[in-house]
């Protein structure tokens, strides 16, 4: 389901880039699925959650050279303005004369030296192999994490989508009280005008349209307000040359959830119990890695060189020719032990213990993850209960008001009820079609809560 539900998506950020080419001075018009395609397109958390994956697969390529040898080269070259030599020796042969053997030169004046190294870990006490899981571990709290901001953003986009078709219907059914009160006014005037009833009526039912608008303003504001908040969440910028309207209709649902289901849905997806379960395992590797700084370490390195040869007698360098370069060949083991942990106060014992205490203060905490989830799942059920049984109720409300206006309004056209009854009356359906659609509101939001809970971007 999550599969199709992504190729869907990507499918549609296709058709939003391309048809978002030609949108000067146009409107966009976005249904639900289109809305969460775009705002998984624009999002820069999803972006930086994205780099911060890609680090953490970086950071394990790293953690697995381990395992491979360390090869490094190096070449010098050194230019001596004194080139040392030793003194000129001068024998004395008696009657035969004397001789001087000249001095040598004691190295060259431009030496040049190449070296290769190799290195490579025998044994580290599973050091390397704790590192590359640790790695992998982080990898996957980094998968995590994408796919968890990814889910929270769907399950906002459907939050704030929703929003504004609440705002727009709740215009709509404003919009329709308010002509209900211009059309009382117009026939308050009517009869005001067959001298049916005094000017104060006439004057009444103009009161009452004017105290009116401002519930009208409030209600176009909460949809350009809506409007922003899902621009916002889509990454849309408010420079941008077209509009945006969202095409969607908040109907309401009777879907009946297992509560066991949802505990088990839980603990399988929820991103605190497998972030939970991710820190438990990362706890118990730096255990292992603090336990394997105790153990010795064994490496094994190779090591060759070659440096340049120069003339003893006349001090010249030599580059070129037989015996114009020395080099040399070494190999050996390193061993290294931590003597320092046989001891009970090293520090490698007191992380040691620290580590089992932090294991099994993490373990305690699991528990109360879990019935914390459990009480939430129950709540949102019973909330789920409540909006229906108002969603019922509203639907029987919205009918009887409807009834009760449409008599009314009749009534009062005959002058057998006063224009504050009929007042009364249109704000009576006024207000039930409002807390009707409130109420099939307030399901789905409490269905998206129950996602949140869950760790899921559907049910």
């Amino acid at each position: 389901m999550n599969l199709k539900r992504g190729i869907y998506y990507s499918f549609m950020i296709i058709i939003l880039f391309f048809t978002g080419l030609n949108l000067y001075g146009e409107t966009l018009k976005l249904t639900l699925e289109e809305a969460i395609a775009l705002g998984l397109k624009n999002s820069s958390s999803l972006q930086a959650k994205n780099y911060a994956l890609q680090a953490a697969i970086a950071e394990l390529k790293a953690a697995e050279a381990g395992h491979y040898p360390n090869i490094s080269a190096s070449a010098s070259w050194t230019h001596l303005f004194d080139q040392p030599k030793t003194s000129d020796m001068t024998i004395d042969m008696g009657g035969m004369g004397a001789f001087t053997i000249p001095g040598s030169y004691m190295s060259a004046s431009d030496p040049i030296s190449v070296s290769l190294s190799v290195s490579q870990s025998i044994y580290a006490g599973g050091r390397v192999k704790t590192s590359i899981e640790m790695s992998k571990k982080k990898v996957e709290m980094a998968r995590l994490d994408l796919q968890e901001e990814k889910r929270k953003l769907i399950v906002q986009i459907k939050k704030a989508f929703y929003g504004y078709i609440l705002a727009k219907d709740v215009k709509e059914v404003v919009k329709e009280t308010l002509n209900n009160k211009l059309e009382s006014l117009n026939v308050a005037k009517k009869r005001f005008n067959a001298g049916l009833v005094p000017d104060y009526e006439v004057l009444s039912a103009e009161t009452d349209v004017e105290s009116f608008m401002p519930q009208v303003i409030s209600a176009e504001n909460q949809v350009k307000y809506a409007l922003l908040s899902v621009k916002e969440l889509l990454g849309i910028k408010e420079k941008e040359d077209f509009d945006i309207e969202l095409v969607g209709k908040l109907e309401a649902e009777d879907i009946t959830y297992d509560e066991n289901k949802l505990l088990s849905m839980a603990l399988d997806h929820k991103y605190d119990v497998l972030q939970f379960k991710s820190n438990l395992e990362i706890l118990k590797l730096v255990d292992r890695l603090n336990r394997a700084s105790k153990l010795p370490a064994v490496s094994a390195f190779v090591s060759y060189s070659l440096e340049s040869g120069y003339d003893s007698t006349t001090g010249e360098n030599k580059y070129w020719g037989k015996d114009s370069w020395s080099d040399n060949l070494t190999c050996g083991l390193s061993v290294m032990v931590p003597l320092s942990s046989l001891f009970p106060w090293s520090s490698e014992n007191a992380k040691i213990k620290q580590g089992e205490f932090n294991i099994s203060e993490a373990k305690t905490g699991f528990d109360s993850l879990k019935s914390g989830i459990k009480l939430q799942i129950k709540n949102l059920l019973l909330r789920l209960e409540e909006e229906k049984a108002k969603i019922k109720s509203g639907e029987k409300s919205i009918e009887l008001a409807t009834k009760l206006y449409n008599s009314s309004k009749e009534r009062y056209s005959k002058g057998l009820i006063s224009r504050l009854d009929l007042s009364n009356s249109e704000i009576k359906l006024n207000n039930v079609k409002i807390g009707y659609l409130t109420a099939v509101y307030n399901y789905k939001l409490a269905v998206f809560d129950l996602m949140d809970v869950v760790g899921v971007d559907n049910l």
